[in-house]
């Protein structure tokens, strides 16, 4: 047991064993087979697992147990076009954010948003009790005069 580092859970790599849903078995109803079934997956046998690192909170210790190779970050776009996508990312999101603050702009020039309702929804805004009393109110007076 004083070997034992870290206890952890792994996951059957189905995608790498070619897994697939050709299992069939029977549904019960009221504790009889019916004849109707279900699919379930069959896994194939294979000795290889995925461990989802991102979930532990001693990665330090996982970092020592395993190679480099098997817990090093996988780049999500290659070295060299890495900068070129970073740019053109930030691109996108500039002109994106900036129709968004012209539109905003626009709809506040107009008088659709209030300073109460910054949100510029069309969905009525919940009003407060008194409010609620003071139309109540109102409405009353109304009717009897």
């Amino acid at each position: 047991m004083q070997d034992i580092g870290f206890l952890y859970n792994v996951q059957h790599d189905c995608p790498l064993a070619k897994c697939t849903a050709s299992g069939k078995q029977p549904l019960i109803q009221e504790r009889v087979e019916s004849d109707l079934f279900k699919t379930y997956i069959e896994h194939k046998p294979i000795e290889r697992f995925v461990i989802n690192t991102h979930a532990f909170h001693n990665a330090h210790r996982l970092r020592v147990a395993l190679e480099r190779s098997l817990v090093a970050p996988i780049l999500l776009y290659p070295l060299e076009v890495r900068k070129a996508k970073h740019t053109e990312i930030a691109h996108r999101l500039r002109a994106t954010q900036k129709s968004k603050l012209e539109a905003r702009a626009a709809q506040k020039k107009k008088g659709a948003i209030t300073p109460a309702d910054k949100t510029g929804s069309v969905i009525p805004k919940k009003r407060t009790r008194s409010e609620m009393e003071t139309e109540t109110n109102d409405t009353e007076m109304a009717t009897q005069a």
